[in-house]
């Protein structure tokens, strides 16, 4: 088999591609000519096909789809392009014979077929396309797409979509389609075709930074320009004295900026301040006209306007039918940002920042992104909106079909084609392991394997909750995500020494070293895996402040003995530690000196109209993450980066080589967002291939003489946690609402008032009296450690090569038995023999140590493994349900009135509250006011609304909540296993006596295992709770209470009333 998978010169048309059948699997072991068809409905995914092969050829459905507007405007434009560009301008045929120069010998072109295919669709509708009947025909397809989106005029915005993959050059292509309207309007002047003015919008702060490579440098020759124009010489040398002039008339903003804000000094008006009907203060805005003048205070209104959205999948009009989003922004609705004279109290949302989650969030940034696009069409003319995207479709709540393409799209590169063209690096994906898992290999979707064990608080919320009682404690990583990063760690330092798969080419001497990058779902999470990874510093009660080394060395920011590394090879990033992380101090800016004045530089050429004197350390910590992989940067040395998800979008490392996912994936957009960021590559040289597929390395006339193709060689990312699957699109793409109308579930923050919270108990543990330990361990059972969940062993394969790479757990072979021992030793003391602030009683360490030691021989057992040297991994099993079973163990050795229950809480998440809950669902739902929840869900015909309504009438009720997406469980055994009860309502009441409880509520009467949840919830969960509410942070004088209604429905008034009198 060749060493080469890729099958495309990236510098031409694909000349071919591997079967793929109608579920978008790809057959590596069968090569088609030619290229594939576009079909909207099938999204191509680069995983391993999987099953028995279908006898299809995916170009066969060309009787179906050859129609689409992107397959009529490929074959359209490829004819135009033949014939030499015809019916363009003068202008028009230099900048494109000069970009793709076809009869010049060299393979290396300046641009990737990629940018040339979308930059020529554009040209050729802007210019040509309305000459012809096939071209005026498009051009209606492509304006109903657009006048889809709303009857009203002023919304029907003209766009043009162009899908292109993550490393396919979208930057490129945007200073590409710059320079042909500018230099074209500076030489015909009359000719309304060409803008005269350009706007550049992206989603966030990291990539509007990024695209201040589209102005012009006018600091340096023209050789040594830190633009793109110059630097990917895209300027032919007769107009280079006319580029000087496009700064003036070019503005890069993220879209953050269409947003008015509140006026300051002598434009504020005769009511701001004032106090309005509500009691508030009241703030008065801009209006849009004053938004402009503010954003392009230079650009003369009812000019010709070019907009280009970078990440476009984020612009769009939510819809008003079928999404929870209610009434869609219309030219004076929810849509319109705030204006002048319509006051608003300061208590208003403030607008969306970068890397806010939630549908109501998305759909409202996306509002307030397209409003700003509507207004600019109201005061400029529109020459059209280029929307560049590698996912340009729409998300999940917006109101359309999910995933259903942009009706207005032109091209499409997508990433499987990227991959053949070898533009993008191929991803290795977990394809089989040794658990008995059977839908997916565990590493490949391991957040879902995870998330129930990690923190659902982000590090900004502790901070608030816990104040000065804030400290950083140790992290306890689920065991399956240890055990997930002990084996891509293995296999990065195996790669970092130099070790690569066939084909791909070896580290060179001023290599950088390959990244890991962790994706998180919050800041809480983020925090404990930096911790892991990279060390952290904490105070000891007897020591002092103390340092834990990083797990791995090779990522540990600290040396052995405890001295912080000069140049820290982790970096932790996200929105709480650009404020709290301390990781630019002093120190750092002492020994990065050289690269920050290099950075201070090159922030006063891209904006001199600010101070780069006082750079603040948030800006040094975006630079660093920025540069990553660069030579002489601020972030050359970083070997491992730590996110949530300010790395989805925009970050252009093309050293990644390794990815853990630790987020939900509800889309193919997702998991090609982050994927990307491993898929960058390093190097552009190509090298020749002869007919079998091997690389020609001589250099005589002879070697020459057998290459029959260039291409890229190949270069490999690792990636776990990213479930590719294929994610079906709408079956139309018209736009419009569809599918099973969802209703969105959430906190309402006007209600913090009603906010109920609870303890979140992983389970509880017995104290015992002091006396002589003695274990029984025959009445405890045995403890497995169950490796049919947890891959100790994962093929990682690639759908473009038949080779494959292996994960293997390692870690069992470093550790000692003893090592283990005394660990668990120091678990068991830490739950369980423990003063009031956590303080081990040193006098049972030894017994305890007897014990631990009789429990490992005795009761620790192997599942789906037989080596006995596994069972030094229970070091990275839950301590708590460890240290729980061997405590258990002495328990029941002890007599019974020896005992007091006390409770276990989640050491991420002590306590759970209703401000977290936010979901969809597609159930009925009932209306509230006295919930700090806005739905009731109901789960059946009737019985939840009546309870809800009940509950609402009664005067003793201060608030309640249904148990729906509040995750309010009750933890029981049942045949020695583990399960959790989840109570139907919890409600806050008063009771005769003006005592504030909170009731547990259960109504549908348990049906399975009622003896053994009845039983933990009054016998073990309220003892527990009850006996320590302040430790577990709750208010200490609302205790907690059960009621079951053992009757129907329509007794719940009745029993719930005798329930609080009974109280």
């Amino acid at each position: 088999m060749p060493d080469n998978p890729i099958l495309n010169n990236p510098y031409q048309e694909p000349a071919g591609h591997y079967a793929t059948d109608q579920q978008g699997n790809l057959d590596y072991a069968r090569v088609e000519a030619g290229r594939r068809l576009f079909v909207p409905e099938v999204q191509v995914v680069p995983g391993k096909h999987q099953g028995q092969k279908e006898v299809f050829a995916f170009n066969e459905a060309a009787a179906s789809y050859g129609t689409h507007p992107v397959n009529l405007l490929r074959r359209e434009v490829g004819q135009w392009r033949a014939a030499g560009y015809p019916e363009a301008t003068r202008v028009t045929r230099e900048l494109l014979t000069y970009w793709f120069p076809d009869h010049d010998d060299s393979p290396v072109k300046k641009l990737f077929f990629a940018q040339r295919e979308a930059i020529e669709t554009a040209v050729w509708l802007n210019e040509v396309a309305g000459r012809s009947n096939a071209g005026s025909h498009l051009l209606g397809l492509l304006r109903a797409g657009q006048q889809s989106v709303s009857a009203q005029v002023a919304d029907q915005l003209p766009r043009l979509a162009f899908k292109m993959a993550t490393g396919t050059g979208k930057t490129v292509v945007m200073a590409a389609l710059i320079l042909y309207h500018y230099l074209n309007r500076q030489q015909y002047r009359q000719d309304v075709r060409f803008a005269d003015y350009f706007l550049l919008v992206a989603p966030g702060i990291t990539i509007r930074d990024r695209l201040g490579v589209l102005r012009v440098d006018t600091t340096a020759d023209r050789n040594y320009a830190q633009d793109y124009y110059h630097q990917r010489k895209l300027v032919p040398l007769a107009y280079e004295d006319q580029l000087e002039g496009l700064n003036a008339r070019l503005a890069i903003a993220n879209y953050h900026q269409f947003e008015p804000r509140t006026l300051q000094g002598n434009k504020r008006g005769a009511f701001d301040g004032k106090i309005g009907l509500d009691g508030k203060k009241q703030d008065e805005y801009e209006d849009y006209a004053q938004v402009f003048k503010r954003l392009l205070g230079g650009f003369r209104p009812g000019s010709r306007l070019l907009v280009l959205n970078d990440e476009a999948h984020h612009c769009y009009l939510p819809q008003p039918h079928g999404t929870p989003m209610g009434p869609a922004p219309s030219p004076a609705g929810e849509g319109e940002p705030r204006r002048r004279g319509r006051k608003q109290s300061s208590g208003s949302p403030s607008p969306a920042g970068e890397g806010a989650g939630g549908g109501v969030d998305e759909n409202a940034r996306a509002a307030v992104w397209f409003s700003g696009l509507r207004e600019l069409g109201r005061r400029f003319q529109l020459a059209a909106v280029y929307d560049l995207s590698a996912t340009p479709y729409y998300l999940q709540g917006s109101g359309y079909r999910p995933y259903t393409l942009f009706p207005w799209l032109v091209s499409d590169f997508g990433l499987v084609e990227a991959i053949e063209s070898g533009l993008v690096k191929i991803p290795y994906l977990p394809e089989k392991d040794d658990t008995q898992q059977l839908d997916m290999p565990v590493l490949r979707n391991l957040y879902e394997h995870v998330k129930d064990q990690l923190p659902k608080m982000g590090k900004a919320t502790e901070r608030k909750e816990k104040g000065a009682a804030y400290a950083e404690k140790r992290p306890e990583l689920p065991q399956l995500l240890a055990a997930a990063l002990d084996q891509l760690v293995a296999h990065y330092e195996e790669y970092d020494q130099g070790v690569r798969e066939r084909g791909e080419r070896r580290p060179e001497l001023q290599s950088t070293p390959p990244v890991l990058i962790v994706v998180c779902n919050n800041t809480g999470v983020s925090k404990e895996v930096y911790k892991h990874l990279a060390g952290y510093e904490y105070d000891d009660p007897r020591h002092g402040r103390r340092v834990a080394p990083g797990y791995h060395p090779i990522f540990s920011n600290y040396l052995p003995d405890g001295i912080p590394r000069q140049r820290p090879p982790t970096l932790l990033i996200d929105s709480d530690a650009l404020e709290n992380s301390g990781q630019v101090n002093e120190e750092f800016r002492k020994v990065f000196k050289d690269e920050i004045e290099q950075f201070r530089q090159e922030y006063r050429r891209l904006y001199p109209e600010r101070g780069a004197e006082e750079l603040t350390d948030a800006a040094l910590l975006r630079e660093v993450v920025n540069t990553v992989g660069r030579p002489g940067k601020l972030g050359a040395h970083v070997r491992c980066v730590v996110s949530v998800s300010m790395l989805t979008e925009g970050w252009d490392a093309n050293t990644v080589t390794h990815i853990v996912s630790l987020r939900a994936f509800n889309s193919q957009l997702l998991c090609e967002q982050v994927a990307g960021r491993a898929l960058r590559r390093r190097g552009y040289e190509l090298v020749g291939y002869d007919r079998q597929g091997q690389p020609v390395t001589g250099t005589t006339k002879a070697d020459k003489a057998r290459i029959v193709s260039y291409k890229f060689p190949p270069e490999y990312a690792r990636i776990i946690g990213i479930p590719f699957r294929t994610f079906r699109r709408g079956a139309a793409s018209t736009g419009g609402a569809g599918g099973e109308e969802q209703t969105l579930v959430r906190a309402l923050p006007e209600r913090s008032h009603l906010e109920i919270t609870f303890p979140n108990l992983l389970g509880y543990r017995e104290e015992i009296a002091a006396g002589e330990l003695r274990p029984d361990f025959a009445a405890v059972g045995k403890f497995e450690l169950d490796f049919s969940k947890i891959p100790t062993h994962t093929e990682l394969a690639s759908a473009f090569s038949g080779s494959t790479e292996n994960l293997t757990l390692q870690a069992h072979e470093q550790l000692r038995e003893g090592e283990v021992l005394y660990y668990l030793t120091r678990e068991v003391l830490r739950h369980h023999f423990a003063d009031v602030d956590g303080t081990p009683k040193p006098e049972y360490f030894g017994p305890v140590q007897r014990i631990v030691q009789g429990w490992y021989q005795q009761c620790l057992t192997l599942v789906h493994q037989t080596d006995p040297a596994f069972k030094r991994l229970v070091r990275y099993w839950d301590p708590e349900a460890v240290a729980h079973h061997i405590a258990q163990a002495i328990v029941v050795g002890q007599p019974p009135e020896q005992r007091r229950i006390r409770p276990v809480p989640n050491y991420y998440n002590p306590r759970g509250s209703t401000r977290f809950v936010h979901g969809l669902t597609t159930r009925p739902v009932f209306a509230t006011t006295k919930s700090p929840i806005n739905y009731v869900v109901a789960d059946t015909e009737s019985w939840e609304q009546v309870c809800a309504k009940v509950l609402e009438d009664l005067p003793q009720v201060l608030s309640y909540v249904k148990n729906a997406f509040l995750d309010l469980r009750i933890p029981y055994l049942r045949e020695g296993r583990r399960h959790d009860y989840l109570p139907d309502f919890v409600a806050r009441v008063r009771t005769a006596r003006g005592q504030v409880v909170n009731l547990l509520i259960e109504v549908t009467g348990m049906n399975k295992d009622k003896q053994a949840k009845k039983l933990y919830t009054e016998h073990f969960w309220l003892p527990a709770v009850n006996g320590d509410l302040a430790a577990l942070g709750l208010p200490p004088d609302e205790p907690w209470a059960f009621v079951e209604i053992s009757e129907s429905e329509k007794y719940f008034r009745n029993q719930l009333v005798a329930k609080i009198q009974e109280l």
